[in-house]
């Protein structure tokens, strides 16, 4: 469950990131356009995250099993972004806050 928990709530702050990479979601974040460069460093942030958590994956055991895995949780983290900027927007910042920590626990109780 821990490892389930990591990986989606790096994978939904990816989301989250890429989604601040694009002008209609920042308009809904942050109220305003982001310059190019905070653009820029949103975009990456997003694809660094999504890395990680791939990579994450495919050591944790047998490549066939954790790429389907991924994709699976890729999934739920996409559904949870989508609704929660449709539904949600006023509160994506307290999500946000709250995967961050979420992932901090999960990755230190997997790891120690």
């Amino acid at each position: 469950m821990m490892f389930f928990l990591l990986i989606w709530s790096l994978s939904s702050l990816a989301f989250i990131a890429l989604a601040s990479s694009m002008s209609k979601h920042q308009k809904q974040i942050f109220g305003n356009e982001l310059n190019a460069i905070q653009t820029r460093y949103a975009t990456i942030i997003g694809w660094l995250l999504l890395t990680f958590s791939l990579v994450i994956c495919i050591l944790s055991g047998k490549l066939s099993n954790m790429l389907s895995f991924w994709v699976g949780v890729l999934s739920f983290a996409a559904l949870f972004v989508g609704v929660s900027l449709s539904y949600f927007e006023q509160k994506i910042k307290a999500f946000t806050l709250a995967l961050c920590m979420l992932s901090l626990m999960s990755a230190t109780i997997l790891w120690f």
